[in-house]
């Protein structure tokens, strides 16, 4: 189904011209941004695994009061997407975040943010092979436009930072992050009509957590951080990055479609600038700025429908 009734049966936001898909792929990319905060910031008190675990617990904890009767309703439907149920699971769930609190282990900031840029592009190219959509000059345009102003940020201004980076086993770790998360955005084209995403994202949380919970007590341990701080790290992870930060995705992605979605990754390396500035107190420098406005030019220009860069049956199916 490709039109606002469809979206509204799936429980999600329903006009087909709504800014409200747009208005939650921004502010999941600004709590995703927190959490690349605070996923460095316990880095040192708890491992990639059991993060990773107790991040989809929590956001389970919180999903389930309001989802647990539609997944009983719909566990026939669910029962009989189970492949793609446990695919979201290991692609938006148990690889891409294990993945990549263990690259921030042994990589720096700048590298990661940089591989993680690649992200939009293979979404790009996955919905034209994938889905056969049609992408238009202006959405190549966009993309390339954003990336530059992310590259250009992370970078911190100095493009002789780029021929300074060297390959480690941190930004090998992202390699698998980086794939992951395109496939979970591409794997959201293919929802059941009628499963809302809050529902699907707690069956796919669930399947994730069966897979992820053996090895976290094979390979680690499942003890919280001791600290009120990194309690309270664990638990914004849990809550906002996790629970509402991916349920304002997947609708998104469900509305607007994963390349339409994809240029709001961009906006994470923004975000980052912003809260280092409003939290760590670190000044704002013209790079910033620069970087910043080329992002947001991208994501205007890759909204801009009068020139024809959402392609008709982009919409939820």
């Amino acid at each position: 189904m490709g039109n606002a009734a469809a979206g509204a049966a799936r429980g999600d936001v329903t006009t087909a011209g709504s800014a409200w898909p747009q208005i939650g792929l921004g502010i999941a990319t600004f709590l995703w941004a927190g959490n690349f905060i605070a996923g460095r910031a316990l880095r040192g008190d708890i491992g990639p695994i059991e993060l990773n675990v107790w991040r989809w617990a929590i956001a389970l904890a919180v999903l389930l009061p309001f989802t647990v009767g539609a997944l009983w309703r719909q566990r026939a439907i669910l029962r009989q997407h189970a492949g793609l149920v446990l695919g979201l699971g290991v692609t938006g769930v148990a690889v891409p975040h294990a993945c990549v609190y263990a690259a921030l282990r042994a990589t720096t900031a700048v590298n990661a943010l940089l591989l993680m840029s690649l992200t939009p592009l293979l979404i790009l190219v996955g919905s034209r092979f994938l889905y056969r959509q049609s992408i238009h000059t202006h959405q190549w345009l966009a993309m390339g436009i954003s990336l530059a102003g992310a590259v250009f940020l992370v970078v911190r201004g100095d493009i002789q930072a780029l021929l300074a980076l060297h390959a480690s086993i941190g930004d090998l770790w992202m390699v698998p992050a980086i794939l992951a998360a395109a496939a979970q955005a591409l794997l959201l084209k293919r929802s059941p009509a009628g499963v809302a995403q809050s529902t699907l994202l707690s069956a796919s949380i669930v399947a994730a957590l069966g897979l992820m919970l053996p090895i976290a007590l094979i390979f680690g341990k499942l003890a919280l951080p001791s600290s009120v701080s990194s309690i309270a790290g664990v638990a914004y992870i849990g809550i906002m990055a996790s629970a509402v930060g991916f349920v304002l995705w997947n609708r998104g992605v469900a509305h607007a479609g994963p390349s339409n979605a994809a240029p709001y990754l961009y906006l994470m390396p923004v975000y980052g600038a912003a809260l280092s500035f409003l939290i760590l107190g670190e000044p704002v420098h013209f790079y910033q700025l620069v970087g910043g406005a080329l992002v947001l030019g991208g994501l205007l220009l890759a909204r801009e429908r009068r020139v024809g860069l959402i392609p008709n049956g982009i919409r939820s199916q």
